[in-house]
């Protein structure tokens, strides 16, 4: 198992390092290394970077189930869901990073600041979110990683010592019991106030689609809701994944799972019906560019990304998989991967076909130039670049598994007990 574990450290990093790379080449080469045009402004990292935030967003709206409602069935996934959010939200930033013109200019937005701009707020609320789910992460793990800090050594202990702030641990049952209310408490706090800033990140996610008058199939009140309940999709499928996957199957909880797939059908079925309304209300009505772009993603060249892929592995196959009885964890684990898959192709849909057809008749045909075409295919040097960066993120989230007392496990327990002795002792 740990010859393993190396191979998947060893494999990952070696991604990572070409991922290193071809974001090297993207900075010094530009957007010209991109399929992308004059016409077709957004592509596959930001197909990406709405991804990662509705991972974020969903991810963290679970967790608040736990630590803002008290619902107890959630708790195993509490600090799974924290740390899910943290680090998708961090490679959301990276994919919106990379795919700047001048990324070296991020910083203009929070110097120049345009209180009548939808994304200079919402660059503001990314800031707060972060600060948010690091705080209560802070406090959710002070008290483990500090009772791990005395059973480790080397590079780990030097990262809980760290992470720990120079927290101790009280030396009386009582202290400690008050010391885990005021944990609590202010979990609570931030919980509360994660959960409109949450809704705030990705529901102003799509509300930067959704007021793009130029774009009918943006331009619509419905565009932030499908941002919103798509993340919860995305968010119950990836800790239904986590949980069957990376859980020792004789610590796995079956309720736990059957929590988490009737929360997964109950968003699936929402977007399903947010879905049926977007496409009945556009293809009614004959605004040309909204029922064009609608009828391409039907019946179009590209019709499987539609029915295969948000439609197939996004609802019919992870119901059908969730309906068995008697499900063993690795049946929940590949209905979320399908619905993860489902998601992926509900963002690509949300972005790029809206580019492909031309406000104006004739508009494509006025001047033809490559760098002037209503087409994109993503090139091999974006699919390198994203590779890549998923390759980074997931390794930085396997190092926090790793190093951080996320899962349970023993040591923490061993660690409890000789503190539960020594504080009996006094």
């Amino acid at each position: 198992m740990e010859s393993l574990k190396r191979l998947y450290f060893l494999l990952i990093g070696l991604f990572s390092l070409v991922g290193l790379w071809a974001i090297y080449y993207r900075l010094t080469e530009g957007l010209t290394m991109t399929a992308l045009t004059s016409n077709v402004s957004w592509g596959l990292w930001v197909v990406f970077y709405i991804f990662f935030i509705g991972l974020s967003a969903g991810s963290f709206l679970l967790s608040t189930m736990v630590y803002v409602f008290g619902m107890k069935q959630f708790e195993k996934i509490g600090k799974l869901a924290l740390v899910s959010a943290f680090f998708a939200l961090l490679g959301g930033l990276l994919f919106v990073f990379i795919d700047l013109g001048h990324p070296e200019r991020f910083w203009h937005a929070l110097a120049y600041r345009q209180l009548g701009s939808i994304l200079s707020w919402e660059i503001h609320f990314y800031l707060l979110y972060m600060a948010i789910i690091v705080a209560e992460l802070w406090y959710l793990l002070r008290e483990d990683a500090a009772r791990l800090v005395a059973t480790t050594s080397g590079v780990k202990q030097t990262f809980l010592k760290a992470v720990t702030l120079g927290y101790k641990i009280p030396n009386s049952q009582q202290k400690l019991a008050a010391d885990r209310a005021k944990s609590h408490k202010w979990m609570k706090i931030l919980g509360v106030v994660g959960i409109p800033t949450a809704i705030g990140v990705h529901a102003g996610t799509g509300s930067l689609f959704a007021v793009v008058m130029a774009k009918h199939v943006w331009n619509t009140a419905l565009t932030p809701i499908i941002f919103l309940v798509s993340a919860l999709v995305s968010g119950a499928a990836l800790m239904m994944i986590l949980y069957a996957f990376l859980v020792d199957k004789n610590r796995q909880d079956k309720s736990m799972l059957q929590s988490l797939e009737s929360l997964l059908i109950l968003f699936i079925a929402v977007d399903l019906l947010l879905v049926a309304a977007e496409y009945v209300v556009g293809l009614y009505n004959y605004v040309p560019d909204e029922r064009g772009i609608l009828l391409d993603m039907l019946f179009g060249e590209r019709w499987y990304i539609f029915w295969l892929g948000q439609i197939t592995l996004g609802a019919i196959i992870p119901i059908a998989l969730l309906s068995k009885s008697n499900k063993s964890s690795k049946v929940y684990g590949l209905a979320g991967i399908s619905t993860i898959l489902g998601i992926l192709c509900v963002r690509w849909n949300l972005v790029v076909p809206a580019y492909l057809k031309p406000q104006l008749y004739g508009l494509d045909e006025a001047y033809v130039n490559s760098r002037l075409l209503y087409e994109y295919t993503p090139n091999m040097m974006e699919w390198v670049v994203s590779f890549g960066l998923i390759s980074i993120v997931v390794l930085l989230f396997s190092w926090a598994l790793n190093l951080l007392p996320i899962m349970e496990n023993k040591e923490v327990e061993h660690s409890y007990e000789q503190t539960a002795e020594r504080v009996h002792a006094i």
